[in-house]
């Protein structure tokens, strides 16, 4: 069973079933933890017959539960939409609407962060001439005094050019300090889109999706668009929700980082979302990386993927789904049961072609509807970092994910067996 177990668990990850033994190897002889990848392996099957039980099929190929998920999506899409209020998200009432709900559900967030008297500062010293050019300001403080800071902040990483982001912008944050920082609430933003119609052209085209946040700010924004119109009210409600337990996150890293004194160092290492190089693994089963990027976005074959890992990103997408499962409390109609702990779940089913990967994780489900992609095509992304997280989990527990994430985000690797 336990070949068994490490090849499924392998090909699942998409890495090599040797490279996993020998990390399940390390993490039983340091835990004494045995059958971990076993009991992983049987909780996958129980649930995906549970999955199957649910959506009343009993042996479908790929192309049949492709389209019970999608029809399924569909129909919970609409009971958020409905609790939420019929948030049109084109628009900035929609939006405000939205965002309110997804506060409602994280009272008493607040976290580190910069001062707004220094983030003012920032500008005076570094002037953004896009910006002001756009808004036809001739000064930082003409701009001020008719816009909000934090819609400024928001607008610098889509209207300024890279060269003075990079030798201005962040430049001038190495310099900063924790009494440049304050505790104090996060905050969302919804940007007036005629007014930031430079911001919400170049916003769609990078992001491909209608919010961003800064993370030294505390910040969360969301820009109205008629690219709305074609996405999801769940998508949106599960990437705010994000996006607050991802600011929290990093405010925890400033924290803990804030009496260094290279601190201003290590908040433009997180504002860069650096990711260590694959050397600093050396092929060492106790040597995991932290990464903080879906790098598959970027390059689907890149090495460290199939390296033993945490990640922050599908940290804060549990919590996101967790959030999910309150609403549930708002309205217990609410059709959520399908997607009660299945983000680290997923099985091959038979197709045309021989079989193919279909994953629970909420986060790709939604992204493969609202994308119409084929069941060839599903996305696996997501899954396959919160299966890397479930699987240091089983072995060390949540409380310790978090602790490694935020100690060791800035070096990218940790050895657990100093854990």
């Amino acid at each position: 069973m336990k070949n068994t177990a490490v090849e499924f668990l392998g090909h699942q990850l998409n890495t090599d079933p040797a490279i996993l033994s020998r990390c399940i190897d390390a993490l039983s002889y340091i835990t004494d933890k045995k059958g971990v990848a076993e009991d992983l392996y049987e909780e996958n099957q129980e649930k995906i017959q549970n999955v199957l039980g649910y959506l009343k099929l009993k042996s479908p190929d790929a192309e049949d539960l492709y389209k019970a998920i999608e029809k399924h999506i569909g129909i919970l899409d609409k009971q958020v939409f409905e609790l939420l209020g019929k948030p049109v998200c084109t628009s900035n009432e929609g939006l405000t609407n939205l965002i309110a709900t997804v506060l409602g559900l994280h009272q008493g967030r607040s976290g580190f962060f910069l001062k707004r008297e220094v983030a003012t500062r920032l500008l005076a010293e570094n002037p953004p001439k896009n910006i002001m050019r756009e808004l036809g300001a001739t000064s930082v403080k003409e701009m001020l005094d008719k816009e909000d800071l934090f819609e400024v902040y928001a607008a610098l990483r889509f209207m300024e050019d890279r060269d003075w982001l990079n030798s201005t912008y962040l430049a001038a944050y190495r310099d900063l300090t924790a009494a440049d920082f304050e505790t104090r609430p996060i905050e969302i933003r919804v940007l007036d889109k005629r007014k930031w119609r430079t911001v919400t052209e170049g916003f769609t085209h990078k992001k491909r999706h209608p919010m961003s946040h800064l993370k030294e700010l505390g910040l969360i924004f969301l820009i109205p668009s008629e690219e709305l119109a074609h996405v999801l009210t769940i998508y949106l409600f599960g990437m705010t929700s994000h996006y607050v337990d991802e600011v929290t996150l990093y405010s925890d890293y400033f924290k803990y980082y804030s009496e260094d004194e290279d601190f201003g160092e290590k908040v433009v290492s997180a504002i860069r979302g650096n990711v260590p190089d694959i050397s600093v693994a050396r092929g060492d089963p106790n040597r995991w990386l932290v990464i903080q990027r879906y790098l598959f976005k970027e390059n689907p074959a890149d090495p460290r993927l199939g390296t033993p890992h945490i990640s922050s990103e599908a940290f804060c997408f549990r919590g996101s789904s967790h959030n999910l499962l309150r609403l549930v409390k708002l309205l217990p109609s609410l059709d959520f049961e399908l997607w009660k702990h299945t983000n680290y779940v997923c099985a091959l089913f038979p197709n045309k072609t021989g079989g193919a990967l279909i994953t629970f994780n909420f986060m790709d489900n939604i992204l493969s509807v609202m994308s119409k992609l084929s069941h060839q095509d599903w996305y696996l992304y997501h899954f396959r970092e919160a299966l890397w997280n479930k699987i240091f989990i089983e072995y060390f527990g949540v409380e310790k994910l978090e602790e490694m994430i935020i100690q060791h985000l800035l070096d990218g690797w940790f050895d657990i067996r100093k854990i």
